[in-house]
């Protein structure tokens, strides 16, 4: 069923409609609350793409179009490879993002709620997603919506696994600029229950330390099969990353480890607990991933003023290079 025309203005595309005189639809690979991504051809370099566009019946139209003019302005600067590259984007006549298409496919996928991941895959995409979020933390970017779906899997021809974070859509700048208005209301916790910070769950301003937290959570997921806090509803859950304090790993072997110290931190209930940055999380969880090299498996500081000052590890599993195309595609 395809949205009609309506609140924002936008028009519903089909095959071989015509984006910008530039790029040609080919057929839609997903949606969203307010917006869709079709797979596209790029005309001037005959590459597929993936185009994402306005939502014709999304709701709050101005706010949605804003929130797309920032979106794609954010992630216009963000050029590593664990984050999804944006190549071109409009906001004139035609709202679109032309970017990558990737083969794999998100998270959520590989989670099935009660069985955890191999821990050596679980660092692995830990780690790809706190380097993603280094470039965009260094550039003032806070992601604000981390979460098994905005994680994407891609799978390469030799087998490897490459992570891609996904949507910025909700994405803030942790200075002002003067040229993105604030689009969350004070006292309107904006993100996903299960994956909130305490601020974030109660409205609070966020900071580089709330996505800090969302990866803790992302990461408990993954090696325990479930995240550290669940409930009936989302006010329940957020309740719970406010007021309880975090579990214990439930990995017999983890227990103890460098890799449940890294956890606990990472899930901090004050942000200034936490580590200061991705960069100090990732140092964490390489050297956690990397015991064959005695520098980077030293215990986390029992001090947390201490700072770790370690060299980045190198992440095996991740390749450094572009998938040329658009979105995603699942396998």
């Amino acid at each position: 069923m395809h949205d009609k025309p309506g609140l924002t203005g936008a028009s519903p595309l089909s095959q071989g409609d015509m984006v910008s005189n530039r790029y040609r639809v080919m057929e839609e690979v997903g949606r969203g609350g307010y917006a869709i991504v079709y797979k596209a051809l790029d005309t001037r370099t005959n590459e597929v793409i993936a185009l994402k566009t306005i939502r014709p019946i999304a709701p709050r139209p101005d706010e949605v179009r804003e929130r797309f003019r920032r979106e794609a302005e954010m992630v216009s600067r963000l050029k590593h490879p664990n984050t999804v590259r944006v190549f071109d984007y409009g906001f004139e006549t035609d709202f679109f993002l032309a970017m990558e298409y990737l083969e794999g496919y998100p998270l959520s996928d590989v989670l099935d709620g009660v069985n955890g991941l191999d821990a050596q895959r679980s660092i692995a995409i830990g780690c790809g997603v706190l380097e993603s979020l280094t470039e965009a933390h260094s550039l003032g970017i806070v992601h604000r919506d981390l979460k098994p779906e905005n994680v994407f899997l891609v799978q390469t021809l030799d087998g490897s696994e490459i992570v891609k974070v996904l949507d910025f859509g909700i994405a803030k700048l942790t200075y002002d600029d003067g040229s993105m208005p604030s689009l969350t209301l004070k006292g309107r916790a904006m993100g996903t229950p299960t994956y909130m910070s305490p601020e974030q769950a109660k409205g609070a301003s966020l900071s580089i330390e709330s996505d800090i937290y969302a990866v803790a959570v992302l990461v408990y997921e993954m090696l325990c099969g479930v995240p550290p806090f669940q409930g009936d509803n989302a006010m329940e859950i957020m309740l719970k990353h406010v007021n309880e304090p975090p579990p214990n790993v439930t990995v017999p072997s983890l227990r103890g480890t460098v890799i449940e110290r890294a956890i606990q931190k990472g899930l901090a209930k004050k942000p200034d607990q936490r580590f200061r940055d991705a960069h100090e999380f990732l140092i964490a969880l390489g050297g956690a991933a990397t015991r064959a090299q005695p520098r980077e498996a030293r215990p986390l500081p029992q001090n947390p003023e201490e700072e770790a000052q370690r060299p980045r590890p190198q992440v095996t599993g991740l390749p450094r290079q572009n998938l040329f195309g658009s979105w995603f595609r699942r396998k």
